[in-house]
């Protein structure tokens, strides 16, 4: 494939990603999307599936199941109302695909998910870990305004997220006028206990002061901003996974924090390669309402 092709091929992906990711809860089909692609519906889908190795309905229903997951273990919703506000017209319908997907009934999973997470609460206490234990901070609430970001979409395992950041900083220098440092940050989309490593979603971003043209796969996005628990972690970058499960199954029921309908975020405070993997500095924004 000829260079410009598949540059041409990844924007077109991006917006469409978007595109879905933006729309989730609502009935939207496949020529919705590809006319966002800016693509023929026959065309579209087979360049979608050639660069993600999902179809667009495969890739819809995971996010509103996935989603839906979270609500039941993070909300009290009843479960006709977080069937709805995950795209589903009916319970019947909901409870039907996410037994497929998940192997359980919303309400069993709602059981189950609730008797892990107390069970992780009980062997943390047990263990005397704790905030200060993982070196983590916080939280603070902040509200934070809207933001201009570029980003490189990663999918796949988080240990080779480093390979998308090397590609940004090499387009920032080339194509931003950098007289500091860029602020970098992560959009954590995926629940690695949810989503399979193969599908995980993760956005290596730059931040800029206004809108710019996507080329290729550095795609631009405005995401919004809001309110945000912050949560301040100093170490290496392995040590993520222990503050999520903490943050997550500890301190927001702790905290009685509830949790809003967008992604966290990764501000980068201070990164390679300039700082060792014991004094890397990074706040976590856990998006709260």
């Amino acid at each position: 494939m000829r260079t410009d092709t598949k540059n041409s091929y990844l924007e077109s992906i991006n917006k469409a990603i978007a595109f879905i990711e933006s729309n989730s809860t609502t009935d939207i089909q496949l020529k919705d999307i590809a006319t966002q692609a800016n693509l023929s519906q026959y065309h579209f889908h087979r360049v979608f599936k050639s660069l993600t190795g999902d179809t667009t309905k495969d890739f819809l229903t995971r996010l509103r199941l996935e989603k839906a997951a979270l609500k039941l273990k993070h909300s009290q919703n009843d479960i006709g109302q977080i069937a709805f506000d995950c795209g589903y017209q009916n319970h019947e319908t909901f409870t039907r695909a996410f037994k497929e997907y998940f192997r359980l009934t919303p309400l069993e999973y709602r059981n189950s998910i609730a008797e892990l997470t107390t069970n992780k609460q009980n062997e943390y206490g047990k263990a005397n870990i704790d905030l200060n234990a993982l070196n983590i901070q916080g939280p603070v609430i902040k509200t934070i305004p809207d933001l201009h970001l570029a980003y490189i979409r990663h999918t796949g395992s988080y240990d080779k997220v480093g390979s998308s950041f090397q590609k940004l900083m090499f387009w920032a220098a080339t194509h931003l006028v950098l007289k500091l440092k860029p602020v970098t940050i992560g959009i954590v989309h995926d629940n690695p206990d949810l989503t399979a490593e193969q599908h995980i979603r993760f956005d290596a971003c730059v931040l800029l002061s206004k809108e710019i043209k996507p080329n290729g796969e550095i795609g631009y996005k405005r995401i919004e901003g809001g309110k945000f628990a912050v949560f301040t972690y100093r170490g290496a970058y392995e040590g993520f996974y222990p503050v999520y499960d903490y943050i997550y199954n500890v301190c927001l029921f702790d905290n009685k924090f509830d949790l809003a309908d967008k992604p966290a975020l990764e501000w980068y405070i201070k990164s390679p390669p300039f700082n060792k993997p014991e004094n890397f500095v990074t706040d976590f924004y856990v998006p709260i309402k």
